[in-house]
């Protein structure tokens, strides 16, 4: 496939929590409040559902920055995409490098690399998988200890008509018996009631306890990508995150290309159950994607998946 010949493009955005990271859900995920699952496009596909590379004939590049106000935490994060493959198997890399500091100033540090396929069975079935490595260094292991190994995550994506799709997906299957590395099941569903409206509903049970505060559970997040004239893209969102025990709300907008596409979001917490980590976290990010021969689909193609700049 042409991924293997596109080197990691570098970027950054968010780590949300106090002493212990976190997993980076993409720009334009984090704008839609991450309920993606059951619609991952593009970079967000290996991260949150593999399967959901499958959706759309798509070849993208993607770099991304973002700053979380709660002790300065910042990601670099790469990706590329490549479902044009006429063997209708579809591939993505990621690179994600994350950093902060604890409250008594000890620095903290991790590397994610992930390796994802997703093959389509027949018309409305895809299936899709994720190796992932980490490893994490400090704050909350230690300012000498280090955590990380090797999971995977496999996922599901139906699609029962061009308008409606669900999703199931299994995080972290291999067990490390970490908080970093939670184990989860996660499950969604989205609604295109046109093409150019995304409207999607998440839930997310953690059967891993947090580090810091200890919870695990169930959360929910819903949100909507409305695309105005192929150029502009509107996304609102928010939720419960049932680890961290926080209330948030989100926002992001894309300026849409045939080349490419900048993308920016925020996401803030406005309630909180547990102190543990401290103020409420505002997350700023934005990414810059690249469409390798983006091309519009054809017209019966319309009706069955977005285009590929979108």
């Amino acid at each position: 496939m042409r991924v293997a010949a596109i080197s990691f493009l570098l970027a950054v955005t968010v780590a949300r929590s106090a002493w212990a990271f976190e997993d980076f859900e993409g720009t334009r995920a984090q704008g839609m409040g991450g309920a993606t699952r059951a619609w991952a496009l593009g970079d967000s596909a290996p991260m949150l559902n593999p399967s959901g590379m499958s959706l759309a004939k798509v070849y993208n590049a993607e770099a991304s920055y973002g700053y979380t106000s709660r002790l300065s935490g910042q990601f670099l994060h790469a990706s590329v995409i490549d479902s044009t493959s006429a063997s209708t198997l579809a591939g993505g890399l990621y690179y994600t490098y994350r950093t902060e500091k604890s409250a008594a100033g000890v620095p903290g540090h991790g590397h994610e690399v992930g390796a994802a396929l997703s093959l389509p069975i027949g018309e409305h079935l895809a299936a899709g998988a994720t190796l992932k490595w980490f490893r994490l260094a400090g704050p909350d292991q230690g300012p000498e200890a280090v955590s990380g190994g090797v999971t995977f995550d496999g996922g599901i994506t139906v699609r029962v008509m061009p308008q409606i799709s669900f999703a199931v997906v299994g995080v972290n299957i291999n067990d490390l018996h970490t908080g970093q590395a939670p184990r989860m099941l996660t499950y969604g569903a989205a609604f295109l009631p046109f093409p150019t409206l995304v409207l999607a509903a998440d839930g997310v049970t953690a059967f891993s306890r947090d580090d810091v505060t200890g919870a695990r559970g169930t959360g929910f997040r819903g949100g909507g990508e409305l695309t105005i004239a192929g150029r502009v893209a509107a996304r609102a969102g928010g939720g419960f995150d049932p680890l961290l025990g926080v209330g948030y709300v989100a926002a992001g907008l894309s300026a849409l290309s045939e080349l490419g596409a900048l993308d920016l979001g925020v996401r803030g917490d406005v309630w909180s159950f547990d102190k543990s980590y401290g103020d409420r976290n505002l997350f700023l990010g934005v990414s810059l994607r690249l469409f390798v021969g983006a091309a519009l689909p054809d017209e019966n193609e319309r009706d069955r998946q977005p285009r590929s700049y979108e």
